[in-house]
């Protein structure tokens, strides 16, 4: 890891969980009722990992990146690299599980559409959050992280696979 981008010297931060900037706007959001996981890692941070939503591993210990995506990141991929969980900022584009909705008049949103809504609601807090955080290098884990950071409305996580994106927070904000 000899990239003059990733300061090397730069001390690892102290360990936070669940730092929010900015709360989320939950009272708008479909998912509201449900339990939220919260980000956590050092600040600052070299690394920031940002997954779509956490899996029912995740809601239920209360920790991102906790059940079989988790194993494979830290288990296989981040000693590979060289990192620890230690060195990486982990949160979600939502801070919730996605799933189904029922509406007050019957009608099913389909989670895919639960998704984008939540994630519009949860935008500014991750914003805000990355900017608290200054990582480095933001890795997004996912469509709806990338759409997330970039605003590109139809960008799809494999045709990115291998790039490099500048994004700038403030201007995101």
């Amino acid at each position: 890891m000899n990239n003059p981008h990733l300061r090397p010297n730069r001390p690892r931060g102290e360990h936070h969980h669940g730092i929010l900037a900015v709360a989320p706007a939950c009272e708008h959001c479909p998912l509201r009722y449900k339990r939220k996981v919260l980000p956590d890692g050092p600040v600052p941070a070299k690394f920031a990992f940002i997954g779509e939503e956490p899996g029912r591993t995740e809601e239920r210990k209360g920790r991102g990146f906790v059940g079989p995506s988790g194993r494979l990141l830290w288990d296989e991929l981040g000693p590979a690299c060289g990192f620890t969980r230690d060195d990486v900022w982990v949160t979600n584009t939502l801070l919730c599980r996605a799933e189904k909705v029922k509406l007050a008049n019957g009608a099913m949103l389909p989670k895919e559409m639960v998704k984008e809504m939540a994630a519009n609601c949860c935008r500014q807090r991750l914003i805000s959050e990355l900017q608290v955080v200054d990582p480095v290098v933001v890795v997004p884990l996912g469509n709806i992280a990338l759409r997330t950071l970039t605003q590109i409305t139809r960008a799809k996580i494999y045709g990115y696979r291998g790039s490099r994106l500048e994004v700038d927070l403030l201007a995101l904000r």
